[in-house]
């Protein structure tokens, strides 16, 4: 769908006027002349200005660039007070591995309670083109309402796509039965990622590589995936050599069952080796439960999830560890809730986490996590992350303590009673409230122009 707009054209007469007056009767008429021309003009740009729709687009995974370019009969505004129309858009995955967009409309100003929600699909097959043309196109489709309540509307033009085009493909991969696709729903991905990196005195190489195989239905969410990585660093000392050397496999795999709107049901298991925390090979089987007070349908806006898992644990170790031991097996159980928010203010997220082993409570962690991006007032942003963790319960530590080249290069874990990080940050901005123009000039260029190194 592509809308347009007629550009209304102001006359140069009133400033060749200003120029005539300026040169025939002298500075004093020249300045009376030029204030007039500049009232006329700003009259004559408010009263265009009055006619287009100010829209916030309030999307972080936006092109905001190309948006611009492509949708112009519209005035893109940069804080949210000086809006008609708030647009916030979110996102998730869906099983095929595509996106599934959430697109909100708040009125405000004269459209106050005008409101109206879009939500579409894109695939794992969707470049990041095509992608953001699906994204013009909904967003067109969604001011046309509102810019059909204004004196713009007599000049906009509307076109529709042809019938089958791509949004009719993206749709119909959503509404699909199984027996409609011959893969039913089962999505494969395998990934080789191998990096080099060398100075005179210092050099890395790692290699990763995962699979997986995920199957996602209202009903089921299948979960299958194996991941690995191998990771070399070498320093050359003033009078030695030290490698440092770590490894990680893990394999993962989930079941979980739709339970009506709010519930859900799961069982899991993993294998883990990892010489950073001196697992030889640590497996795990757990059931799991989790409850949503809001329907997972409105997960994109809002959840408030409550979660409670009970596992078995083999452990074995790669070295003996502060216990004295090479392998155990052990019972624990963990719950966590979480609270998310995507609102118009901004967004939300405080999670909370209780584990402990059963056979010895004394043996627990407690996790707090939160995370706040919300709008002050005009142009002020306040961004802030929290992050605390209570440890007692690192059973897997080596017993021989750790040298100090493995303590600078992090080889191994050390033991610590507590985690945490705080972050805080904030942005203001002001001046001109209009946000449409796009310059990429220079863009992305910087090695010799504004710096040296």
């Amino acid at each position: 769908m592509r809308l347009t707009a007629g550009r209304p054209i102001v006359a140069p007469l009133v400033w060749f006027l200003g120029a005539l007056l300026l040169t025939a009767a002298g500075p004093a008429t020249a300045r009376a002349a030029q204030s007039t021309a500049s009232a006329e003009a700003t009259e004559q740009t408010r009263r265009n200005g009055a006619d287009i729709l100010r829209v916030f687009l309030d999307c972080g995974p936006c092109d905001d660039d190309y948006l611009r370019r492509e949708i112009t009969f519209v005035n893109y505004v940069r804080d949210l007070p000086d809006a008609h129309v708030h647009v916030l858009v979110t996102r998730e995955f869906t099983g095929g591995g595509g996106r599934a967009w959430t697109m909100d409309f708040y009125g405000l100003d004269q459209f106050e309670g005008l409101d109206d929600q879009i939500v579409f699909f894109t695939t794992q097959d969707d470049t990041d083109d095509s992608e953001r043309q699906t994204l013009a196109q909904m967003l067109s489709l969604g001011l046309v309402r509102y810019a059909a309540q204004t004196p713009l509307a007599q000049q906009l033009q509307v076109s529709a796509a042809p019938s089958g085009g791509p949004l009719g493909a993206r749709r119909g991969v959503v509404t699909a039965q199984p027996e409609d696709d011959p893969w039913d729903f089962w999505v494969f991905r395998a990934r080789v990622d191998g990096r080099w990196d060398a100075e005179e005195r210092q050099s890395r190489r790692s290699i990763s590589s995962s699979f997986s195989a995920n199957r996602d239905t209202e009903e089921w969410r299948m979960r299958f995936g194996v991941f690995s990585n191998y990771r070399t660093d070498r320093f050359t000392l003033t009078d030695s050599t030290f490698t440092n050397v770590q490894s990680n496999t893990s394999l993962d795999v989930r079941f979980i069952k739709s339970l009506g709107d709010h519930m859900g049901v799961g069982v899991g298991g993993s294998a883990v080796n990892s010489t950073f925390r001196n697992q030889e090979l640590s497996l795990r089987a757990a059931p799991a439960f989790q409850y949503n007070f809001f329907p997972y349908s409105e997960s994109t806006r809002r959840q408030f999830t409550v979660l409670y898992t009970a596992g078995y644990n083999a452990l074995n170790y790669i070295e003996p560890t502060i216990f004295d031991v090479m392998d155990e097996r052990r019972l624990n159980h963990a719950v966590q809730t979480s609270y998310e928010v995507n609102e118009p203010w901004g967004e939300s997220e405080l999670t909370l986490e209780f584990s402990q082993f059963l056979d010895a409570p004394d043996q627990r962690r407690v996790v707090a996590f939160g995370s706040l991006d919300i709008r002050l007032f005009r142009g002020f942003f306040l961004t802030l992350r929290a992050d605390s963790s209570l440890i007692r319960d690192q059973i897997y530590l080596p017993r021989e303590a750790a040298s100090d080249q493995e303590i600078l290069v992090r080889q191994r874990q050390l033991a610590t009673d507590y985690e945490w990080q705080f972050r805080v940050g904030f942005s203001y901005s002001f001046g001109s409230i209009f946000n449409n123009v796009v310059n990429s000039r220079f863009g992305g260029s910087s090695g010799g122009f504004t710096r040296t190194f």
